[in-house]
């Protein structure tokens, strides 16, 4: 689990690329990670919780 508490992801393949989105469920904040098909799920969920965790860094500067 994410320091950033629930994290929900959201999968979804866009031609030869999976489009990765992780939405904040405190926050609703959204951020989404493009990546090719052969691409771990791991990996991906893993890119797209750092970039979340930014976001809100940001977010809340």
């Amino acid at each position: 689990m994410s320091k950033l508490g629930q994290v929900y992801f959201e999968t979804r393949l866009v031609g030869n690329a999976v489009r990765m989105t992780a939405i904040c469920a405190h926050s609703g904040v959204e951020v989404f990670v493009v990546g090719p098909r052969k691409a771990s799920e791991s990996h991906l969920k893993q890119l797209a919780l750092r970039k979340l965790e930014r976001k809100l860094q940001s977010h809340d500067a």
